[in-house]
């Protein structure tokens, strides 16, 4: 196994790296909610004030979404990596075992 050990943690270190990432995320970004109701009022009185706030929510609701796609699809990197970590491991303990034999 010591000619697979360097593709071993560069997958590690690629898996961890994006759970770390995943959970930076999370926490930054996890607690958004739903939309944040922007009053025309914060503009002040100014022309367009409505049409300001309904634009706010709106962007902030994409934002929102865009957020929670990032955090599934850096998930499902994660779970990837380490599925492909099993498969190697697995894959090189069958090879070694028949060598044996």
């Amino acid at each position: 196994m010591a000619g697979f050990d360097i593709h071993f943690q560069a997958l590690e270190s690629c898996r961890t790296a994006v759970s770390k990432a995943w959970g930076q995320y999370e926490s930054l970004h996890g607690g958004l909610p739903e939309t944040p109701g922007t009053r025309a009022a914060a503009f002040g009185h100014v022309d367009g004030a409505a049409a300001l706030a309904a634009a706010v929510d709106t962007a902030y609701a994409a934002l929102t979404a865009e957020a929670a796609d990032a955090r599934t699809k850096l998930k499902g990197v994660e779970r990837a990596l380490e599925s492909v970590q099993d498969n190697v491991r697995t894959a090189h303990k069958a090879t070694s075992t028949s060598m044996q034999v």
